[in-house]
């Protein structure tokens, strides 16, 4: 029976399910080459191993083909030197089309049949013209995906307040629900420099310890 793998394409999208036949050899943490049951190629990391006892209540997005070789190194190492010029047309086709929207990243997929963009935009954007315009000029497929300034911070990276890399970087899979709430549980100062992240947004890390928090506020009546 094909074992069922985690598989993270980007850091701000979704875990995904790729069946793993028997004899392609792959291991937690391995980086993979990937096979969409459209036929689109791309490349992961194998994030973790499923259990399956016959049904399973997710959909697959494909397999996993092999661990990744020095040869796919290099063309994902090509795919990635291309992004600047990327970035530049599409932000003389927002001026163009004179759109209110922010490139945050761009994503060749392993066999360059796609490009991902993701944005920023305060609301919601009519970019049909502008994607029938990059679909011609890169003669691939065009996906748009409009992300939140959490995700921005996840996909670019940094250092938080603590010294450390961002926990969204580092390691989260996804955001929970921050609210100030947690801050007056663990009663701290109402300073916005010292309770939001590079984001924005209130940090993350507040989630750790709110259950601490609440069992000591508990336990002290």
């Amino acid at each position: 029976m094909d074992r069922i793998a985690e598989v993270e394409i980007r850091k701000c999208d979704k875990l995904l399910y790729f069946k793993v036949s028997k004899d392609v050899q792959v291991e937690k943490g391995d980086f993979v080459i990937v096979e969409f049951t459209q036929g689109t190629i791309d490349w992961g990391r194998i994030y973790s191993f499923v259990e399956t006892k016959g049904f399973f209540p997710h959909t697959i997005s494909g397999k996993v083909l092999r661990k990744i070789t020095d040869s796919d190194r290099i063309i994902i190492e090509e795919n990635n030197a291309k992004k600047k010029d990327v970035f530049d047309i599409f932000n003389k086709k927002i001026k163009q089309y004179h759109l209110n929207m922010k490139l945050v990243d761009v994503e060749y997929s392993f066999d360059r049949t796609r490009i991902t963009f993701y944005y920023w935009a305060d609301g919601r954007i009519d970019f049909r013209n502008l994607v029938k315009d990059l679909a011609k000029i890169f003669n691939c497929r065009i996906e748009m995906k409009q992300i939140g300034l959490r995700d921005e911070a996840k996909i670019k990276g940094g250092y938080g307040i603590c010294g450390q890399p961002l926990c969204c970087y580092a390691f989260l899979k996804k955001f929970d629900t921050i609210t100030m709430r947690f801050v007056k549980t663990q009663k701290l100062p109402l300073d916005m420099h010292k309770i939001t992240g590079i984001c924005g947004r209130l940090l993350c890390c507040l989630r750790y310890e709110d259950e601490f928090y609440k069992k000591e506020k508990v336990g002290k009546k």
